[in-house]
């Protein structure tokens, strides 16, 4: 089972989301990549999803162009408002899925507020992918 996130910079919710179905099941193949890439994972992500026992470090944000041509099962796109505001072409994937998480960067006035709304959107995320997994993946396993 081949499952692909999408993001737009792949440096916060798409890791996070990377990262937490890999928690669940080593033997998934799991990517992820932004449309527009940053250079580095967010920091903020890093701490609070080590306060999960999650380990983001190492992690590189990847563009999207690098799975052009490859195929998958899910994919799913990661960001706010619909799917259709994250645009993409040239990967194949059996089923679509959208997680419509704002980024916690979105209005936020401080390092704090930025740590506490990250939290919020991990758990959110954490959620969503435990659902997806246990009443969804593995039904069809």
């Amino acid at each position: 089972m081949s499952i692909f996130f999408l993001s737009k910079r792949n440096s916060c919710r798409s890791q996070m989301a990377e990262a937490i179905l890999r928690s669940f099941d080593k033997e998934l193949e799991i990517y992820s990549a932004g449309l527009d890439p940053v250079d580095h994972v967010s920091q903020i992500a890093i701490e609070v999803m080590a306060e999960i026992g999650i380990d983001l470090k190492q992690n590189v944000p990847k563009n999207y162009s690098e799975f052009v041509g490859a195929g998958f099962d899910y994919i799913i796109t990661v960001g706010e408002g619909t799917q259709e505001e994250i645009q993409f072409k040239n990967i194949k994937y059996k089923r679509k899925m959208h997680l419509g998480i704002r980024s916690p960067y979105m209005n936020s006035k401080n390092h704090d507020e930025i740590r506490e709304k990250c939290r919020e959107v991990r758990d959110e995320i954490k959620a969503e992918l435990d659902y997806f997994y246990f009443r969804i993946i593995k039904k069809r396993g």
